[in-house]
């Protein structure tokens, strides 16, 4: 007499639920960051027209806030890490999970965010430029 199992049909359907699952948990997650970013055909269009300075400026104030965030909270990691015991210092250079670490990406993150800023100052300017000659003609 022989037996036979069939928890196998059963693990390759359970594991194409699961996977159908997950990619399309992935698709979700991609569109929804695709769609707070532009690309540099979409930002070359948007600076040749009247009205893109504007979406543009919102753009860039949109991305600087991020970063300073992102800059806040290095910072924030960076603080509680100074409160904590030394680790040891990789042979390469900073640990990753070192203060020093969490402060350079906050210096940097800071950085990009005024400069992010600035290329949002210079597109509103832009966008006035273009509403002031559009008046005047």
């Amino acid at each position: 007499m022989t037996r036979t199992y069939r928890t196998f049909g059963r693990l390759t359907t359970s594991a194409a639920i699961f996977l159908a699952l997950f990619a399309g948990a992935l698709m979700v997650q991609a569109t929804a960051q695709t769609s707070a970013s532009l690309s540099k055909a979409e930002l070359k269009t948007l600076a040749a027209t009247p009205g893109g300075n504007e979406r543009l400026a919102a753009y860039y104030r949109n991305k600087a806030q991020q970063l300073r965030e992102k800059a806040q909270k290095f910072s924030d990691e960076a603080d509680y890490l100074a409160t904590q015991p030394a680790t040891i210092e990789s042979k390469q250079g900073i640990s990753s999970n070192s203060a020093s670490h969490y402060r350079y990406f906050s210096k940097l993150y800071a950085q990009q965010a005024k400069d992010a800023d600035a290329l949002a100052a210079h597109h509103e300017k832009l966008a006035e430029d273009n509403k002031s000659k559009s008046v005047n003609e």
